[in-house]
């Protein structure tokens, strides 16, 4: 590369999509304890951003913490709560809306702290809340 004046192409890495929300963080449910007893009793969500050639998408997901199976999953070039409700819809319509007694767990990013995700969540009866015990 150095003969043909070539060199790599530096790659800004940020540390990650997490931004503290402003509301509170609901509580730990889980301790760290991601070991799920049976199917359908604790769900995870996170986001990530994926480089495209026509720009940046973020993907929200949705996964049976159990199974390790995606339950949701949602796309959209903008970074914010309506991306991880459309997730959290896709993975309750995925196991017939039926959500009573499962615990969703995510980090505390803006968009899971959001007034519109907790509105879907208390929405979905039983739903109960669970964030990382530290941001990130």
């Amino acid at each position: 590369m150095a003969e043909l004046g070539l060199v790599a192409r530096v790659v800004r890495r940020r540390a990650g999509l997490t931004r503290p929300g402003k509301r509170p963080a609901a509580p730990d449910r889980l301790r760290r304890d991601f070991a799920a007893p049976a199917p359908d009793t604790i769900r995870a969500g996170d986001m990530t951003g994926i480089e495209t050639g026509e720009g940046k998408l973020y993907l929200a997901t949705v996964i049976d913490l159990y199974s390790r199976r995606p339950l949701g999953f949602a796309m959209s070039a903008h970074h914010d709560a309506e991306l991880v409700v459309a997730a959290l819809n896709m993975a309750a319509a995925t196991r017939g809306g039926d959500v009573s007694g499962v615990t969703f767990h995510s980090d505390r990013g803006s968009e899971y702290t959001s007034k519109r995700f907790g509105d879907v969540c208390r929405h979905c009866t039983g739903t109960r809340f669970a964030t990382r015990s530290e941001a990130g």
